[in-house]
């Protein structure tokens, strides 16, 4: 009797199953139905002479024997995509898909910059896109679903990489007609006391850089909300509920009723996005989009640098 190989597809659904934990939500991911699903999971079982998943009415779980196998599944996907990939290296045109993830400020302007670039510079490479936090990145690397990601700066899982892909400087965003307006600059100690639309929990990064500068500089603001997403603590304050420190691409969000002004004087003046990639990326379409991520990156910066007020 020959040797049967491992059928890819049964191994695309495995891995999506244990991503999921869940067949039905698993299905929706492959763009099945369940029952062709629970099939494939079955025959790679009798392929492999293991149990990969727990199964119970109302909980999926892998087994050791599906906690071993993950990884290497997850390992042959890529090498796949990987091959593919090399076969249109030579392409006259580049051509390819990847799999971006992004944090939800970076739509202000870094994501509609990338993508015009991309468009114009690469048109026949496909760009997936999924808003993602860092740790649902990280989450979307391990299962082999990202390709490059858009984050702040987080703890990484092993074989990822992360590059500076850009600095913003740290503004305060006020309403309009917010008293501090009248100046072109402000200090630490225009800050005390004043109410605060924060940064919480929600947004590590900019909520620890925050608190980082109201401790060094004896900051105690009045934190009236704390929210994770920019867009949401920018409309606060354009209704007038309080203050901010956002990063200066919070610039470009389309709202008439703020104000932004630079910050002087402050121990911390800037915010990092990185762009994380795989350490063994190969995919020659990946890596063309990772270094354009970075031209753009410059370019903005230098665009920024002398942050326009209004």
């Amino acid at each position: 009797m020959g040797i049967k190989m491992l059928d890819l597809v049964h191994v695309r659904s495995f891995v999506a199953l244990a991503a999921e934990l869940n067949f039905s939500r698993a299905a929706r991911r492959l763009n099945m139905t369940q029952p062709p699903l629970s099939r494939q999971i079955r025959l790679l079982e009798e392929h492999l002479g293991s149990k990969l998943f727990d199964r119970t009415s109302q909980s999926v779980a892998l087994t050791a024997a599906g906690r071993k196998f993950l990884p290497e599944a997850q390992a042959l996907l890529r090498q796949v995509e990987d091959m593919e990939a090399l076969v249109r290296e030579n392409a006259q045109e580049p051509e390819g898909k990847v799999r971006l993830g992004f944090y939800g400020a970076a739509c202000f302007r870094l994501l509609p910059s990338l993508m015009v670039e991309i468009s114009r510079v690469y048109p026949r490479i496909e760009m997936e896109l999924r808003e993602l936090n860092a740790t649902q990145q990280i989450d979307a690397f391990s299962f082999g679903e990202l390709d490059i990601g858009l984050a702040r700066p987080t703890v990484l899982a092993s074989g990822l990489r992360a590059q500076i892909a850009l600095r913003e400087a740290l503004l305060v965003a006020l309403p309009k007609d917010h008293p501090l307006t009248t100046r072109t600059t402000l200090r630490p100690e225009d800050l005390h006391q004043q109410p605060f639309i924060a940064y919480g929990p929600g947004g590590p990064y900019l909520n620890s850089l925050q608190r980082s500068i109201f401790a060094q500089h004896g900051i105690t603001p009045r934190i009236t909300q704390s929210l994770a997403h920019a867009e949401a603590i920018l409309s606060l304050v354009g209704v007038g509920l309080g203050i901010a420190i956002v990063s200066s691409h919070a610039r470009h969000a389309p709202r008439d009723n703020l104000v932004f002004r630079p910050m002087t004087g402050f121990k911390i003046d800037e915010a990092i996005t990185h762009k994380i990639t795989r350490a063994d990326m190969r995919k020659p379409a990946v890596k063309l989009i990772s270094q354009l991520i970075c031209d753009v990156g410059r370019r903005l910066e230098l665009d920024e640098r002398l942050p326009k007020v209004r």
